[in-house]
């Protein structure tokens, strides 16, 4: 019975896993104001505050991932992202001000805005970029996310 457990929850985990990646590469936004782009936007930033690699690997496209070395450079560059995040976003005097589609974009491209306020006096203009590709749909640009 044990080992059928193990057994299930080891399916159940890839089985997450993999809808993890469908889900957060080629998602299904209808044009770029689709209010998917702020949902995906806040999936990827809490990853990025909690240092969840799992989660943030899931907005990589599959290409990117293709090796091994390629996971390790993708997870290295992830990492790093995440921890320059935290030191601002997971400070209590960090607040978001506000959060909103971009409307001034071209029709492949996607953009979230957010003005946060950390502490008294800085004022904090952060946010998601999406583009629409070919090969995977729409993916967030993590080098500007």
């Amino acid at each position: 019975m044990k080992s059928q457990l193990i057994a299930f929850s080891s399916i159940m985990f890839l089985s997450t896993s993999a809808f993890a990646d469908e889900s957060n590469v080629n998602f299904p936004a209808k044009d770029n104001q689709d209010p998917l782009f702020i949902k995906k936007c806040e999936e990827f930033r809490k990853a990025k505050a909690d240092k969840d690699i799992d989660t943030l690997m899931s907005f990589v496209p599959k290409h990117f991932k293709d090796t091994e070395d390629e996971k390790k450079r993708a997870i290295a560059y992830l990492s790093k992202k995440a921890e320059k995040f935290q030191k601002y976003v997971t400070s209590p005097e960090f607040e978001v001000l506000s959060q909103k589609l971009s409307t001034e974009t071209k029709p492949l491209f996607a953009q979230v805005k957010i003005e946060a306020k950390y502490g008294e006096k800085n004022l904090v203009s952060d946010g998601c970029g999406f583009k629409y590709t070919k090969e995977d749909g729409w993916i967030i640009i993590i080098a500007s996310s």
